[in-house]
């Protein structure tokens, strides 16, 4: 759900459900086209994205006397004419594996490896992180990703370039990046000025010098290269 005053605008969930779709393309070909040549180092057969269904509602669930006069209608969580998200529920240990603001589980080294790969196919224009939901034996299902993106089009946690370099100034590069011969021109650099935090960053938290240039996409560690995979 949203805030109430922007539960009202459909066009407030559409980078959330942008990213999700964008997030679900990119693991749907790491599964089928780069997990396989991984076999010989991990045990995943496949990374998978729940994509959200947007609602409006008509109306509120309450208790009626006689049939006829309604009572209790619980306003609590959501009223009428806003707009949720809704996504089955995810059984297991829910875990965050990684952030948009450079945080990483170590242990969870193929998740880490297809945030990096996303980055390195999309021609340094995208990168899929903020990775978090629950593993089923051999498959990762998850929710809510954010993508940092050159033009800061999946909304407030897009963090543009600046997110990028968060995330790979903080990234340690593992056996499965080297396999995949995906580079970091921030590898050795350290986190910074800025620490890795576990929760999810968001664009207004970011200092103005910061803003100013993830929205001009200024950055002196990279540029945009041949898309790989669009």
């Amino acid at each position: 759900m949203f805030k109430r005053k922007y539960a009202k605008d459909f066009d407030k969930w559409r980078p959330d459900f942008n990213a999700s779709v964008k997030a679900q393309h990119y693991a749907n070909f790491f599964s089928k086209n780069v997990l396989p040549a991984l076999r010989n180092y991990v045990s995943t057969a496949e990374i998978q994205f729940v994509v959200p269904l947007i609602a409006k509602m008509d109306c509120i669930s309450h208790f009626k006397v006689l049939g006829i006069f309604p009572v209790k209608e619980d306003t609590t969580y959501v009223t009428p004419y806003e707009y949720v998200a809704i996504e089955p529920y995810l059984y297991g240990t829910f875990e965050k594996f990684n952030s948009n603001g450079g945080y990483e589980d170590t242990t969870a080294a193929v998740l880490n490896a297809f945030s990096h790969w996303t980055w390195h196919v999309s021609g340094h224009k995208f990168l899929v992180c903020d990775l978090q939901g629950v593993q089923k034996g051999h498959k990762y299902v998850l929710t809510d990703p954010c993508i940092h993106s050159v033009d800061g089009r999946f909304g407030l946690t897009d963090l543009g370039v600046v997110g990028m370099e968060r995330v790979l100034s903080n990234h340690v590069c593992n056996t499965l990046c080297h396999v995949l011969g995906l580079e970091n021109p921030m590898s050795g650099l350290g986190r910074g000025p800025h620490v890795a935090r576990r929760s999810t960053q968001y664009l207004f938290q970011l200092s103005d010098t910061d803003i100013y240039r993830a929205n001009e996409a200024r950055t002196r560690y990279f540029n945009l290269v041949e898309t790989l995979v669009d």
